[in-house]
């Protein structure tokens, strides 16, 4: 196949692809992946004939399956197939609802930057046309039209905007290096080269085309609307300036609005983060050192395997460093979540059948200390939980409220598969989160390896120093051990759940993304009021000098030159508060544990917002109150 070629797996530099008929012979247990329980591992892809459309396909998919149901409705319950295009399944059908929704957060920000940074602009613009009005009137009066008039200012516009789309490529060529350091952590190899594309060219050529007619139309439309023998008298230039407060007063509340709304948005993101942070995991976050090993791959038969990982664990155990070691089958927040049926002695609640299906893991000794999981009631899995003893299982609270409610889950029993052994309660361990960080509670169980072994592994390790320090004393144990066995995913528990797509990685990556371009947006907006303000009170230059003159004090100057630029800001604030609540109810069904109107993240933002335009005003009002009386009634 083409170097380039990656098949359906788009996010992943894949390299080579086998008969799906092989997987006994390559993966451990690889032949579960070819009967019943393995279905939900695969994707079926088909083509549309000529002529045929989607719909016709989905009802094609719908009765084949219908079909299927009906002939085999014990192995097939509740089993539904979601028929989509392959362009809404990435990277994963089960969660391609949820990528629509983000990108069209993240550009509706982009485009509320890029209107704030077009705002800025105009009233550049206008007060750059309204200094030249002088000029354009001379050229009137000379024979150009308004068209020409108009055309000559949109052109440096649109000028000034290609530049700028020029210089955008270049900083985007930058900032997507630094994007690359939210790949998704593990040893799975992610595609990050993107072929070269003319579509990205062409399409920023035609953004900043729009935005340069954009910015520039509107100003040259309200400049070059003039009367022609009243501008030409000697103050025309003044009144007319004067006239166009208004418009440029809208363009920067405007601005102050939808950087407010860019900046909620921001701090709604922070905020989410910060409450996944503070999430109970049920797991220690620090000093806790992971790496992976499959045994089955390097052709270890089952009891093989159990001596080497018990042989492996207490020599790591006695590394120095270490506190305590153990083995675990499904690493929290990560893709191989192992789940199977329960049945117990009496009915359960809300099974039709008489079973469940729930999650569970296989633990080595010592795994509840090594984690740092809290036993709630019973003893932890220990060494002599083996086949030569009793089958027997830890299970978490809430699997424990949801078989045997009001009642002591300790000395009850279950079967691990519909027809498979009983199962002791010996322990039960309090909640933690599993597969994702916004999980609701979910019923889990935890079994012994010795009794049920499972390959791969992953080795943990609860050390007294920095977790990353002992990696290279790990691997050459290991190395001792077997020479050929190779490790991967090795990591610390705090980077793994910095760094997996199941646990902070999207949201660190939109906070990230959100919290760039709220600043963004302020320093547009600041600029705005700052130049609107600064330009105004330069045309106020002779009226400030008067006042001075009949005795206004250097501080009612101040104020009100500041009053002016805050009147603004306000207005701005208030409308701005109003769309971010409306995009807040948004952004609450997507984020975890937030409130459409945070009262936080609203209180933080405004104050922030206050203080940086009040800056704003000062400096061009504090600027205002050293003119020197005499020289501003000269001022023309």
């Amino acid at each position: 196949a083409p170097a380039r070629f990656t098949g359906l797996a788009w996010a992943m530099a894949v390299s080579g692809w086998i008969p799906a008929g092989t997987m006994p012979l390559l993966a451990p247990n690889g032949e579960a992946l070819l009967e019943e329980r393995g279905a939900p591992a695969w994707r079926i892809m088909g083509r549309l004939r000529p002529g045929a459309t989607f719909e016709q396909a989905r009802a094609d998919v719908d009765v084949a399956a219908t079909r299927i149901y009906t002939a085999h409705p014990k192995e097939h319950k509740d089993s539904r197939v979601l028929v989509v295009p392959e362009s809404r399944a990435r990277p994963d059908p089960s969660v391609a609802d949820y990528l629509p929704v983000f990108a069209v957060v993240f550009t509706a920000m982009v485009i509320l930057v890029l209107v704030i940074a077009c705002a800025n602009t105009a009233n550049l613009m206008l007060s750059r046309a309204l200094v030249r009005q002088r000029d354009l009137v001379v050229r009137a009066a000379l024979g150009a039209g308004r068209l020409r008039l108009v055309r000559l200012q949109v052109v440096e516009s649109v000028l000034m905007a290609l530049l700028a789309g020029v210089l955008g490529l270049v900083f985007a060529q930058g900032a997507g290096k630094l994007l690359e350091g939210f790949t998704p952590a593990g040893d799975i190899p992610v595609n990050t080269e993107q072929p070269w594309d003319w579509r990205i060219y062409a399409f920023t050529f035609v953004i900043a085309l729009v935005a340069g007619v954009a910015s520039g139309l509107w100003p040259a439309l309200q400049a070059s609307r003039f009367d022609l023998t009243e501008s030409l008298k000697e103050s025309g230039g003044a009144r007319t300036a004067a006239r166009r407060h208004p418009f440029r007063n809208l363009l920067v509340m405007g601005q102050v609005t939808m950087s407010l709304v860019v900046l909620i948005s921001a701090g709604l993101f922070l905020r989410s983060l910060q409450q996944m942070q503070g999430l109970p995991l049920g797991v220690r976050m620090d000093h806790l050192l992971m790496m992976s090993l499959d045994l089955g791959m390097q052709q270890y038969d089952d009891a093989r395997g159990q001596r080497f990982l018990e042989d492996l664990r207490k020599r790591a155990e006695a590394l120095p460093g270490v506190r305590s070691a153990s083995l675990l089958l499904q690493v929290p927040f990560d893709y191989n979540l192992q789940v199977s049926d329960v049945v117990i002695d009496g009915e359960i609640a809300g099974a039709k059948d008489g079973y469940v299906s729930y999650a569970f893991n296989v633990v080595g000794p010592r795994f509840f200390e090594t984690a740092g999981t809290t036993l709630q009631k019973g003893r932890a899995l220990v060494e002599t939980d083996d086949r030569e003893h009793p089958k027997v299982a830890v299970v978490n609270e809430t699997m424990a409220r949801s078989l045997w409610p009001g009642q002591d889950a300790v000395g009850r029993r279950f079967r691990f598969g519909r027809d498979g052994e009983w199962v002791e309660v010996v322990g039960v361990a309090a909640d933690g989160k599993y597969v994702m960080m916004g999980e609701e509670p979910r019923s889990y169980f935890y079994l012994p390896l010795a009794q049920a072994y499972r390959s791969p592994m992953t080795l943990m390790l609860w050390t007294r120093e920095d977790a990353a320090s002992l990696v290279p004393s790990v691997r050459e144990l290991l190395h001792g051990l077997d020479p050929d066995l190779p490790i991967y995913n090795v990591r610390t528990m705090e980077k793994h759940v910095r760094e997996s797509v199941f646990g902070l990685m999207p949201l660190r990556m939109g906070a990230s993304l959100a919290a760039v371009q709220g600043v963004i947006g302020l320093l547009l907006a600041v600029m705005g009021l700052y130049s609107v303000v600064s330009y105004s009170t330069t045309q106020r230059t002779h009226e400030i000098g008067v006042r001075m003159a009949l005795g206004a004090r250097r501080r009612d100057v101040l104020g009100l030159v500041v009053r002016e630029g805050m009147r603004l800001t306000l207005i701005g604030i208030a409308v701005g508060l109003l769309v971010a609540t409306g995009i807040g109810f948004g952004l609450s069904k997507i984020l975890f544990a937030v409130r459409p109107a945070s009262p936080g993240v609203y209180a933080a933002v405004t104050l922030l917002l206050l203080c940086v335009t009040g800056l704003a005003c000062y400096l061009p009002a504090r600027r205002a109150t050293r003119i020197d009386p005499m020289v501003a009634l000269r001022y023309e």
